[in-house]
């Protein structure tokens, strides 16, 4: 495993870039000139745009997470919920009711103070209004304020809803209240928040953001006084400005930095690494469990042994990435369950599998058979994911080598989606993120159960024992039950194989020597995020 830690770090990422435009924010100047005594960082990335509402722009709606916006709560180093806008929290014992006590002496941007009725407003304004939060309208029955504690009651138990709400921001009721339509306002005061920057300007056509450090943030004034984040088109470019010096750092939300650019950086003697384990899977195959041969649990066992992982590591992720377990989540879960074994390359034992279930080569040409026809597996991918095309490309040759057949159909990210739904594959390849690995059940059930739906997920799994567990660990809140449940997800992923890591890898982030004491946020996934405001320092030139 190659290591790029120069330095010790602990937790953070998260920064976006803009390419975004409207109409200029209230109260926004603007200027590129910065104070002589100013901490400025410049943050690169090459994420799309196309507004300054949060509502109305998916990467947008990340970046203020991190900038403009607060949440209830968030992900610590021991990828725990800790506190933030909430100091605290209670759960009912049936997990039916959350009571939230709200941070005092909070302001949002324009100066007015941030209640726990701003937090109800918002949490019913979520629920009733956009699109993506949906699932509250089946599990949020209603809102109430106490004093500084907002409380939520359930119409049913939900234990992960710490989890969600580390991605929901509240939001100003004095400015939200007569909006009907989220998506679309334009409004000037659209992007203020309460976070530790205020949106101080955009510029469309240079693709720069800029924000400013608040002054009156309820945790303390961050150290950076302005963080800019510049668009790049694409990952050339940004390599190469950041390898001339015109920025300081890269940002990707649930992305990998391309280890292809890492020896450009080394060379210029002027960039440092930090490195994470990625807590997504950047590599996997799910099966098609309603149609044979993947339907048999011996066939999938027989691809799980085919399989030459330390090789895609090698070829595909440059090093930097390790063999999983059948467990499919990367150690760094909470709750991982150490005790199931990793995966194997081992092509004699997927041999005696595939002998066993009589799916054999009678005519001697390398090509096994079932029902008399040649075994010809379908094999799908997305074709924008280099990566995953490549990956898919070595997992045809190490299935022939066991003597089955395979067609790899790489197609575009909407027909990908449309063909998975349809089933319309024997093994389909895929990739999990961060927060897709946390959501749902958690471990990544969220990709495998039957019922789910969404562009990402695979739906294939129905065994009723699984179905239930995922129940289980959805109705309940309490840690000891939700480790157990967690143990036994990851068990029934090795035993039930509805799906494989092919690889699991560290991330790296670039970042310019001088600065230091980052925070490494293992969600997002580098070295800038809502952390790292309050630790990094920069060497003075």
């Amino acid at each position: 495993m190659k290591s790029l830690f120069k330095r010790g770090r602990t937790l953070g990422v998260l920064l976006l870039t803009a390419l975004l435009a409207l109409l200029p924010l209230a109260g926004c100047q603007g200027s590129d000139d910065a104070g002589a005594d100013d901490l400025v960082l410049q943050v690169g990335s090459t994420k799309p745009f196309k507004t300054t509402n949060k509502f109305g722009d998916y990467w947008y709606g990340v970046l203020s997470g991190i900038t403009t916006h607060d949440s209830l709560v968030k992900l610590d180093t021991n990828m725990q919920p800790s506190p933030w806008l909430a100091t605290s929290w209670e759960v009912s014992a049936d997990s039916k009711q959350f009571t939230f006590t709200i941070a005092e002496g909070v302001k949002w941007h324009d100066g007015m103070p941030l209640t726990p009725e701003d937090v109800k407003f918002s949490i019913e304004y979520q629920r009733d209004k956009i699109a993506s939060s949906a699932w509250m309208k089946e599990v949020i029955d209603n809102v109430q304020v106490d004093g500084q504690d907002v409380i939520i009651n359930l119409q049913l138990p939900y234990g992960n809803l710490l989890t969600e709400f580390m991605t929901y921001h509240p939001i100003p009721k004095h400015i939200w209240e007569n909006v009907e339509d989220p998506d679309g306002y334009n409004g000037a005061d659209r992007a203020i928040g309460s976070g530790p920057f205020k949106l101080d300007s955009w510029n469309e056509t240079a693709g720069k953001f800029t924000f400013t450090a608040n002054d009156d943030y309820f945790q303390g004034r961050p150290k950076i006084d302005r963080l800019v984040v510049d668009v790049y088109k694409n990952m050339d470019a940004l390599v190469m400005s950041l390898a001339n010096g015109n920025i300081d750092t890269w940002w990707d939300y649930s992305g990998e930095f391309p280890y292809t650019h890492v020896p450009t950086l080394q060379g210029t003697g002027q960039i440092e690494f930090a490195t994470a384990t990625f807590l997504g899977v950047p590599a996997a195959i799910g099966f098609n469990l309603d149609v044979s041969p993947t339907s048999e649990l011996e066939f999938r066992q027989a691809v799980a042994k085919a399989i030459n992982y330390e090789q895609i590591a090698e070829l595909v992720f440059d090093n930097y990435g390790s063999v999983p377990t059948y467990g499919f989540a990367p150690s760094t879960h909470p709750n991982f369950n150490d005790s199931i074994p990793s995966l194997e390359y081992d092509p004699s034992a997927a041999n005696a599998f595939l002998d066993g279930l009589g799916f054999l080569d009678t005519t001697g040409n390398g090509k096994r058979e079932a029902n008399g026809q040649e075994i010809k597996l379908r094999l799908l991918a997305r074709s924008d994911t280099p990566s995953t095309v490549r990956c898919a490309e070595m997992v045809m040759q190490y299935l022939q080598d066991i003597g089955i057949g395979a067609q790899l159909t790489s197609v575009d990210s909407a027909t990908w989606v449309a063909k998975k739904d349809a089933m319309e594959y024997d093994i389909v390849f895929f990739r999990a993120t961060p927060w897709g690995n946390m959501m749902h059940a958690s471990h990544g059930s969220g990709y495998f159960d039957s019922r789910r739906t969404g562009q990402g997920v695979l739906h294939n799994l129905d065994a009723q024992d699984y179905l239930d567990a995922c129940d289980a660990r959805l109705n309940t809140a309490v840690a000891d039950q939700q480790r157990t449940l967690d143990l036994q997800l990851q068990q029934m992923h090795h035993d039930y194989l509805p799906g494989l890591a092919l690889t699991w890898i560290e991330s790296v982030y670039p970042y310019r020597t001088g600065w230091d004491n980052w925070v490494i946020d293992h969600i997002y996934g580098g070295v800038v995020n809502s952390f790292s405001w309050f630790t990094v320092t920069r060497t003075a030139e």
